[in-house]
């Protein structure tokens, strides 16, 4: 007898729906499997009968063909073990269900029966919201993903027993209607990040980094060895305001994707902005996504929170210069052989170097090493079309060893917060009727429109745009910046204070 049981595959971050129809008959005993399954998928014949065996029913006296629409797409992973276990106990007449076209199975089976989780049942479930009269059936681990999407029907099993016994009993009771997400349902993964009280001097990196959190702007931070680098960067993520829950759900949709082998089956909701911090070993897979099983990398990882480079000039020259269509449009297209996939990325890119191979050629008080040509070449690994989308370029002075022992109460980073928010919610009153979130997403239409400058600040803004020789992309990038500090101080447009102070963060000397 033949079924066709509803199921959805993975394209990218994309859900795609999936048809396993199954057909059952009299005959010779055998198992033929087709429509591009991968490895994961053509190995779950043996999981799906010894899973059936355990709940006490057999399906293996039939001649059974199986075939996986839309037989184009390549079809990878175990989520089409259930509705293959399910497709094979209705065509052999098992079990029956009423009104199965109702139900999308989605899950992992082990050999003794029992549901485990799988990757992106978040993306599943937001392409099912839509529609209230489809039921979405998954393994209990993956509910907290499925009760994110507000109207959303579903029902969730430990076991194929369990699933069967509902099946049977068209028992609908059990299915549950999410009401959305709670922020206090939601549990972050914990992380000690460092507080800017506790970073001594540098007033002049805290307004930077302070200046890049309120506008969502790229910053790179230039220094000595043992500067405090790292450290400014790293008490980023306190001083930047919470996610909508808009942007809560786009995140979690991408790491929900993204979840390799091994990782936690405990999968929580992503409610606090992401800090990535990929080594300088990264390959260009690993950062801008791709690969056999086409995976976001960490570019999209960091989607509405931090891509942070430690060392950048020791990253892959080819690897930095992928970062460049991102950084500008937000988005990743990745095209192979199977198709082109495009991943969300809209990131906030943080970098940190030294000057010189040696690190001291901005140390008052040691001497640089480095001959000129080695301290041009290191300065050359980073491409000028790549340093010209940087909007905020900082130079980190080396601290005296008497300032470290300075005993006076500094700003802690929660204060910081509360100014970076109000910024914030002025920039989305700004932007509520148009596409952007920040001051840095604007287009250089909407960064001079915003602006509102007179003409007497308009001509200091273009001569100062000349004498430092400002590419027109530079140049909309100040008036990004600068808007972005006109914010801070409440005004409403931008002045020529405003205009020099995000000059000054254009260039290193």
């Amino acid at each position: 007898m033949f079924y066709r049981i509803r199921s959805y595959c993975l394209f990218g971050i994309k859900a795609v729906p999936v048809s396993v129809e199954v057909d059952a008959s009299q005959g010779l005993p055998g198992f033929t499997l087709v429509g591009l399954p991968d490895n994961a998928v053509r190995e779950s014949r043996e999981r799906v009968v010894s899973a059936i065996r355990s709940i006490g029913k057999v399906v293996t006296g039939f001649r059974t063909t199986v075939n996986l629409s839309p037989a184009d797409l390549r079809k990878e992973g175990s989520a089409l073990d259930l509705p293959l276990a399910i497709g094979m106990l209705v065509s052999t007449g098992e079990i029956g269900v009423e009104e199965i076209e109702r139900y999308v199975f989605v899950g992992e089976l082990s050999l003794d029966g029992l549901l485990k989780p799988v990757r992106g049942v978040l993306a599943i479930a937001m392409s099912l919201s839509r529609d209230d009269k489809n039921i979405l059936v998954i393994p209990r681990a993956n509910a907290s993903e499925a009760s994110l999407v507000e109207g959303l029907r579903y029902v969730c099993f430990d076991s194929l027993g369990e699933c069967v016994e509902f099946l049977e009993s068209g028992n609908l009771d059990l299915v549950a209607t999410a009401s959305g997400m709670s922020r206090d349902d939601c549990l972050s993964v914990s992380r000690d990040v460092p507080d800017f009280k506790n970073v001594v001097g540098m007033d002049g990196v805290k307004r930077a980094l302070e200046i890049a959190a309120a506008g969502a702007h790229n910053f790179l931070l230039v220094g000595s060895p043992g500067a405090g680098k790292t450290l400014c960067a790293r008490c980023l993520p306190g001083i930047l305001p919470d996610m909508t829950d808009e942007e809560v759900l786009e995140t979690t949709c991408i790491h929900s994707c993204a979840r390799r082998s091994g990782d936690s089956a405990e999968f929580k909701p992503v409610v606090v902005r992401p800090f990535r911090t990929p080594h300088h070993s990264a390959s260009m897979v690993s950062l801008v996504g791709g690969g056999s099983r086409l995976l976001p990398g960490e570019a999209s990882l960091a989607h509405n929170g931090v891509l942070f480079l430690d060392e950048l000039p020791e990253f892959n020259r080819c690897v930095l210069e992928a970062l460049r269509e991102p950084m500008e449009d937000g988005f990743i297209s990745v095209s192979r052989a199977s198709g082109t996939v495009t991943w969300p990325a809209r990131f906030m890119m943080g970098a940190a170097m030294n000057p010189c191979p040696c690190g001291f050629a901005m140390d008052p008080k040691r001497v640089c090493t480095c001959l000129p040509d080695a301290r041009k070449r290191y300065r050359e690994k980073i491409s000028g079309p790549l340093l010209d989308r940087i909007d905020i370029q900082v130079s980190v002075p080396p601290m005296e060893a008497s300032a470290l022992v300075d005993a006076r109460e500094r700003e802690s980073s929660a204060d910081i917060r509360k100014r970076v928010c109000e910024v914030r919610a002025i920039q989305r009153r700004r932007f509520k009727d148009l596409p952007f979130k920040s001051n840095a997403e604007m287009s250089s239409e909407y960064a001079k429109k915003f602006a509102g400058m007179s003409r007497e600040v308009e001509r200091f803004a273009v001569s100062a745009a000349d004498n430092m020789n400002l590419s027109a992309r530079g140049f909309y990038r100040m008036l990004k910046v600068s808007r972005t500090i006109a914010d801070m101080r409440g005004a409403e447009v931008v002045e020529i204070q405003d205009i020099s102070e995000a000059l000054r963060y254009r260039t290193i000397n």
